[in-house]
């Protein structure tokens, strides 16, 4: 720690061991000591990646959730009088028929 603390102002101190790297700087009396690791650079990277591609998926399947869920929910005007007009076909066809049933008397 003492030897740290000798360093001039601005002088860098760097240690290596295999993969991983330890930096110090002295700024202001204040020792700021960074340290790396390949390997976990490369893990945080493919979590990272990990992580967009499964927010990227959730969010097109959210998008095509809702795309269905209008299709579903706004029956278009044609449909409905084509339902109407079969029903109403339909009733007429069941009345002439069977036009005893209707008929009262």
């Amino acid at each position: 720690m003492d030897s740290l603390l000798k360093l001039p102002e601005g002088a860098v101190y760097r240690e290596s061991k295999g993969r991983a790297h330890v930096e110090a700087t002295h700024h202001g009396g204040v020792i700021y000591i960074t340290g790396t690791c390949d390997s976990l650079q490369r893990q945080v990277e493919y979590y990272e990646a990990l992580y967009h591609t499964a927010r990227d998926a959730l969010e097109q399947t959210e998008q095509s959730l809702r795309r269905e869920k209008e299709k579903k929910s706004k029956p278009s005007w044609y449909i409905l009088l084509l339902e109407c007009s079969v029903g109403f076909i339909i009733g007429i066809a069941t009345a002439n028929i069977f036009p005893k049933r209707f008929i009262k008397g």
